[in-house]
C-alpha cells in the first residue's frame, strides 16, 4: 500500500471483517495483497481529482508520501468501503456507506476550500519569470451603477 497501511485500516474496520471482505488467507500480509493496492490507486485518484486544483499532490503522494491524518481517515473509509462493497455490492452495511459518503463530502469541502489540509504543500502559482503570483479576485458587479 502507498498511503495507507494496515493499522490506518484497522482503525475503520475490524481487521476479521476486512480479511473477509478482501477474502484474504489469515496468513497472508495486508500489504501484498494486489486487491487492496488497487482499490487504494483508485482511491487515491478519486482524492487527487478532488485535491488537483488547490494542493501539490505529486508531493503529497510521492515515493515518500507527506501523510495527511485527514487524507489517511478519507482514503482509508473509501478503501473500507469499496473492499466491503466488493463482496456484498447490495448488502453494504449502512455504517460503511455514511463512512463513504462523509469521506466525499469532506473532499468536497476541501476542493471549496471550506477545509484546508495542515502541511500539504499549497499549489504556487508562478508567473513567467517564475515569481509567485498572488491570486486575484474581484467582482465588477455594480449595484448602484455608480462609476
Amino acid at each position: 500500500m502507498i498511503y495507507v497501511n494496515k493499522e490506518d485500516l484497522e482503525s475503520e474496520i475490524q481487521e476479521r471483517l476486512l480479511n473477509e471482505s478482501i477474502a484474504l488467507a489469515i496468513d497472508t500480509e495486508l500489504n501484498d495483497n494486489e486487491i487492496v493496492n488497487d482499490i487504494e490507486n483508485k482511491a487515491i485518484a478519486l482524492v487527487i481529482s478532488y485535491i488537483a486544483g488547490k494542493y501539490d499532490y505529486d508531493k503529497i503522494f510521492a515515493e515518500t508520501p507527506i501523510r495527511n491524518e485527514v487524507l489517511v481517515q478519507i482514503i482509508s473509509r473509501i478503501v473500507v468501503y469499496r473492499c466491503v462493497r466488493r463482496n456484498a455490492a447490495r448488502k453494504v452495511p449502512e455504517d460503511y456507506v455514511t463512512l463513504y459518503n462523509d469521506s466525499i463530502a469532506m473532499l468536497g469541502k476541501i476542493q471549496s476550500g471550506a477545509q484546508a489540509l495542515v502541511n500539504c504543500p499549497p499549489i504556487i502559482k508562478t508567473n513567467p519569470s517564475g515569481q509567485p503570483v498572488s491570486p486575484i479576485s474581484g467582482n465588477n458587479r455594480k449595484s448602484d451603477y455608480f462609476i
